[in-house]
């Protein structure tokens, strides 16, 4: 008795909801064509990969440059970090204590450089043979002569091993550079004490 109860519930509220879906169908139903109508005079954007070349890519990771610090004797500030082949003092003195750090730090700038830009080729050829492994797929596919299909065959599975190398390239230069970076973080970070 109680589950007719229910279900006579459970029918009544669909039929009487069921308007309110109709009229809202129809409502959609006519933005849709409007939306269609408002469309008809323009043309679709085709991307090709010419396009997709000419593009600019940006970086991932992005370490903003370090910036300037006064000089602690006298005030005044330092023009820039200092040429890379002064050497830095492993044991300076309490005056000399920023002096020491400049040639270090610019050392490091250019470390974050050259980690940032071997990261950035080994996605690139990543992508690269990503690309190209797409492309033979798609002719592979396209073929019918299986002659010409084995020699498509042989550079998919070229362009594959490749590709795995590729791979773990890019991952080893992306560990790197976080490593890099922890360390830069975790030596510009101060102690900190507690009582």
């Amino acid at each position: 008795m109680r589950a007719k109860r229910i279900a006579a519930v459970f029918l009544l509220s669909f039929f009487i909801a069921s308007p309110g879906f109709s009229q809202s169908l129809a409502e959609i139903a006519k933005q849709e064509r409007e939306r269609r109508e408002a469309l008809k005079g323009k043309r679709a954007v085709v991307v090709t990969n010419a396009d997709l070349a000419r593009m600019k890519k940006k970086p991932a990771l992005e370490v903003p440059a370090a910036e300037e610090r006064p000089a602690e004797a006298g005030g005044a500030e330092t023009p820039g970090p200092a040429p890379a082949a002064q050497p830095a003092a492993e044991t300076a003195e309490p005056g000399q204590g920023l002096a020491a750090e400049e040639p270090e730090s610019a050392s490091s700038q250019e470390m974050l450089r050259e980690l940032q830009s071997r990261w950035e080729k080994a996605k690139e050829y990543v992508e690269l043979l990503t690309l190209k492994m797409g492309a033979l797929w798609q002719e592979y596919y396209g073929l019918e002569n299986s002659t010409a299909k084995e020699a498509i065959q042989q550079s998919i599975s070229e362009t594959f091993l490749k590709l795995e190398k590729a791979q773990e390239d890019e991952i080893l230069a992306r560990r790197e550079l976080e490593r890099f970076l922890g360390r830069q973080k975790k030596e510009t970070t101060p102690p900190l004490w507690i009582r």
